[in-house]
């Protein structure tokens, strides 16, 4: 069946760019966008935009490119600013845009390569039979993947930790994380510029923490209407970022962060793009990314089609795109459970909070840091050793790690391999990815029972991947945290250096190296 009609619900970036690419690739097809509200009335404040997103899109759209870029507000570095020092990043990041300046560039851009532009809102039913191809582009409340909830396999998740998004005029020289702590609890700010003296704050807090600020469930009679109250109390509470000055909001509220999986993006000639078929927490940065490139994806499964049904051009782009959307939702539920527990880990010395920062969701490793901020990752282990940075070696920096010796009050150790368990080392298996959740505490309750048996040591195993050591290090690092017991985690010599980035990042004490696969 040969396309000529496309309808795309949603005036979001993955429906923008996705009309404008296949407006430039097929002009014989005809493209409508369907968005209500005009760019200048989004919600947000910066986009933050990765090195990564702009390689994809100078190849995919130089002209687009350009523009972005020269709009854009360039910065690289970031860093922790805690209560126990500071620890730069180094190069970081690469600039962030304004929202409503991101959509006004797609918005034009897609009516000059000839997408019309419908302002009003739309259901998929109202175009279903007016169509050869329905891009659901129509966010993470997507109607259309309610509508098609079973069809499409999906699963929304709710995060346990609230966030707020938040405004301000406050002068950032990049990227910072700052936590602050207040008579009600812990408050995270993860805050970047992206204008002269505009910056962009999203700020994370426990549950629990936001409730006894007052903050709790609220009903809102006006879709726009900003928690004023909130916003008050914490623009007193990041005084010192804002310089004396306040937070702004627009559509500020605290709210979940939910996590959207679908099993299938497509349904007929109906497709899922954007936040609609997968959403990324915050922290990672990637939502824009994922978005964007998405419509990159899909513009290129489209573009080639001919007489073929537009199901196989869908089942390409799936093909295609899904594992890769998959891999960074898992770094950033990774990324979510590590700042929801970012209260377990404040007694880490700066350059070692930074390096457990960078290695949270697996994808940079000390090796990767030692290449990128060679000084960063030595002050780490430094830190770690408690030794001088001049005393960290050059090289063999794995074998260093596993050979610093572990003192307790009871026990000591003279290196951090552990080859043989002893009569106190208890054997747990971990199978689960969420630490900080019911399946961590069952977990940690096993722990408890053998720690009151007599156990030093608990070893965690599992299976021989990736992902199964990054849960196991993420289980002992809340094992560290509330029982006073060493943790010891296998890992396969495949994923050694991920065991050797917990030792320093404080997620395990020990490590056994098992025979892997």
């Amino acid at each position: 069946m040969t396309v000529r009609r496309v309808h795309v619900l949603g005036g979001g970036p993955a429906g923008l760019f996705a009309a404008r690419l296949l407006a430039l690739r097929r002009p014989d097809w005809l493209v409508s966008l369907h968005e209500r509200n005009p760019p200048e009335e989004t919600f947000g404040f910066g986009v933050g935009l990765t090195g990564g997103l702009l390689k994809a899109l100078r190849q995919a759209d130089p002209d687009l490119y350009r523009e972005i870029t020269e709009a854009a507000y360039t910065f690289s570095s970031s860093g922790f600013r805690l209560p126990q020092g500071d620890a730069s990043l180094g190069r970081f990041h690469s600039g962030a845009i304004s929202r409503a300046r991101l959509l006004r560039i797609l918005l034009e851009g897609a009516t000059g390569a000839g997408v019309q532009v419908e302002s009003h809102s739309c259901d998929v039913t109202d175009v279903l039979d007016d169509s050869d191809l329905v891009i659901a582009a129509d966010g993470a409340a997507s109607a259309t993947r309610s509508r098609y909830r079973e069809e499409f396999g999906a699963e929304v998740t709710p995060g346990r930790g609230r966030f707020i998004w938040c405004g301000a005029e406050a002068p950032l020289d990049g990227g910072v994380f700052v936590p602050v702590k207040t008579r009600d609890g812990l408050f995270v700010a993860h805050a970047y510029p992206y204008g002269e003296k505009r910056s962009t704050f999203v700020i994370e807090a426990s549950a629990e923490t936001v409730s006894r600020a007052g903050f709790g469930d609220r009903q809102w009679s006006d879709e726009g209407e900003s928690d004023d109250a909130a916003l008050e109390y914490l623009s007193r509470a990041f005084s010192a970022q804002l310089g004396g000055g306040s937070f702004s909001g627009n559509r500020s509220r605290w709210g979940w962060f939910n996590t959207v999986r679908c099993a299938r993006w497509h349904h007929g000639k109906v497709v899922l793009l954007g936040d609609a078929a997968a959403t990324a927490h915050p922290s990672l940065g990637s939502g824009t990314k994922i978005a964007m490139e998405s419509a990159i994806a899909l513009a290129d499964a489209l573009t080639p089609l001919g007489d073929e049904p537009v199901t196989a051009a869908l089942e390409r782009f799936e093909q295609a795109r899904h594992p890769q959307v998959e891999r960074l939702q898992e770094r950033a539920t990774r990324s979510r459970l590590w700042w929801e527990s970012f209260e377990t880990r404040q007694y880490l010395s700066p350059a070692r909070m930074a390096m457990a920062y960078l290695s949270r969701a697996g994808a940079v490793s000390l090796d990767d840091v030692l290449v990128s901020d060679r000084e960063l990752a030595v002050q780490a282990l430094a830190e770690f050793a408690g030794v001088g940075p001049d005393e960290v070696p050059d090289s063999g920096l794995a074998d260093w790690v596993l050979g610093q010796p572990v003192t307790t009050p009871h026990h000591q150790y003279a290196r951090r391999l552990h080859d043989s368990p002893g009569r106190t080392t208890a054997t747990v298996r971990v199978d689960s990815g969420d630490a900080w959740g019911p399946d961590g505490t069952e977990l940690i309750e096993q722990a408890e029972e053998f720690l009151h048996r007599g156990a030093a040591v608990i070893r965690l195993t599992g299976e021989d991947s990736q992902g199964a050591l990054l849960d196991r290090l993420a289980v002992g690092e809340r094992i560290r945290a509330e029982l006073p017991v060493l943790v010891d985690v296998a890992a396969g010599p495949r994923y050694l250096r991920h065991a050797v980035d917990g030792v320093v990042a404080g997620r395990t004490d020990l490590v056994h190296v098992t025979e892997g696969s």
